[in-house]
């Protein structure tokens, strides 16, 4: 009984799959909000008017935004905020993304009894 399966994530078929693809696309893009968007904020709130000016080797100067901000100076934990929610924050969304698809996944297998 050879029997030629095509699973495609991008077009799932059968209700179980649907469910399943859907429920990752809705994490994928909690996960992506929360890396990217964070670093967004962090550009968009960064006050313009503090730079650091740097100097090469070639003796070149350049100029850039510190990147200063209120999300940079405030303490949470003793930690830099921004270095917290990178370094700490994001993990535990990770792990907790990872307990909201298993707990998913086995409502939805056990409801279609696979």
């Amino acid at each position: 009984m050879n029997k030629d399966i095509n699973i495609n994530f991008f077009k799932p078929v059968g209700d179980f799959m649907k469910k399943d693809v859907a429920m990752k696309k809705k994490l994928l893009v909690i996960w992506f909000v929360a890396v990217y968007g964070f670093l967004f904020l962090l550009k968009l709130v960064a006050d313009p008017g503090k730079t650091v000016e740097l100097t090469l080797n070639t003796g070149e100067k350049i100029t850039q935004v510190s990147g200063v901000s209120f999300l940079t100076e405030t303490q949470f934990l003793g930690f830099p905020f921004h270095y917290w929610y990178s370094g700490q924050f994001l993990i535990a969304l990770f792990i907790f993304l990872c307990y909201v698809y298993c707990k998913f996944i086995d409502k939805l297998e056990s409801e279609y009894d696979k």
